[in-house]
């Protein structure tokens, strides 16, 4: 059954802001949406999510007929919006309620993935409560060092950090659960093996893979301020150390998880090439950033595709869900 949505006949929202720490991300990706759509001379409706109270009354009172969403993070992308959406029957933009929840959940995601026979690197989980860090899983040994600890229901890289060595690894795990969405209260943290190689991206329209980027933090790793800083980050489109066969591969493994988890519309599967030039899965983020640093941008441009001809394309898949993971 198709649900796509034709061209609205009515305004459409764009839904941006919301309650999580990558807010000030997600007003920049929905101010660059409001003015693209505006310049398209599309009827829009910039909506700044500060309460969730009174947004259906708002939604019903200026007839909306189409939600776009640039929401990040948790109450954005872990399919909460998502089914408020579907419980009105407005169609909405990305991918559902499951797919969404799955790929907010990093460890959900990846214990899928495996689960698929997709490659992911090893990983290890902590609760951290009150200050207290306690195993989740019963292995001897946490991964081998390096690992990388980052919260498990996260976005844009807040409360990641690389750690080289495994002692004092647990002063690590509390500087994360701090940065996380949880904050003070309880946290679970992924520590994930590291992977040395070279870090790709690859983004997904409509199930059609647009070009991969090499990702070449200047310093560091790829953090937050690498990844929102200009200057900082080095994008190449092709990529420096990878040939063709290893970009093939990446397409093929980033569609294969898309299917796997049911993601749809615009989503970006993030990987790691270590030395042997394997492709490792790292995560997927089913409400890329669309700011004047972010990938998915980036790769359309790639592509021949203006940001104005992005979001069109992004308006033109909304739809409702109304089924689970589509296999």
């Amino acid at each position: 059954m198709d649900n796509s949505s034709p061209s609205p006949k009515g305004p459409i929202a764009v839904f941006m802001g919301g309650v999580s720490r990558e807010r000030d991300v997600s007003l920049r990706s929905g101010s660059a949406l409001v003015a693209a759509f505006a310049r398209q001379g599309i009827e829009v409706v910039p909506m700044v999510i500060d309460s969730w109270r009174a947004l259906v009354p708002d939604l019903l009172a200026k007839k909306i007929q189409t939600v776009v969403l640039a929401l990040h993070g948790p109450c954005g992308e872990d399919g909460a919006v998502q089914g408020l959406l579907e419980t009105l029957a407005i169609p909405y933009t990305g991918s559902g309620i499951a797919a969404s929840a799955i790929c907010m959940d990093k460890v959900l995601c990846k214990r899928m993935l495996r689960d698929a026979g997709l490659p992911t690197p090893d990983w290890s989980l902590a609760r951290v409560s009150d200050g207290e860090v306690h195993r989740v899983d019963h292995r001897e040994d946490w991964v081998t060092a390096p690992v990388f600890v980052k919260p498990a229901t996260s976005g844009s890289s807040f409360g990641v950090f690389r750690v080289s060595s495994l002692e004092g690894l647990e002063d690590v795990l509390r500087q994360s659960a701090q940065m996380s969405e949880s904050g003070h209260e309880e946290a679970i943290i992924l520590v994930e093996q590291a992977v040395t190689g070279y870090e790709l991206t690859l983004s997904i329209l409509d199930d059609h893979p647009l070009p991969v980027i090499e990702i070449q933090p200047q310093k560091g790793f790829y953090s937050f301020d690498n990844k929102y800083t200009p200057g900082q980050t080095c994008y190449k489109i092709p990529p420096d150390n990878v040939d063709s066969v290893v970009l093939t591969e990446v397409q093929r493994l980033g569609l294969e998880a898309g299917r796997v988890i049911g993601c749809r519309g615009l989503y970006r599967v993030d990987f790691m090439v270590d030395m042997d030039m394997r492709p490792w899965i790292l995560e997927i983020n089913t409400t890329p950033g669309l700011t004047a640093t972010s990938l998915a941008p980036k790769a359309a441009q790639a592509a021949g595709m203006t940001f104005d001809a992005l979001a069109a394309r992004i308006l033109s898949g909304a739809r409702l869900d109304r089924c689970c993971i589509g296999y």
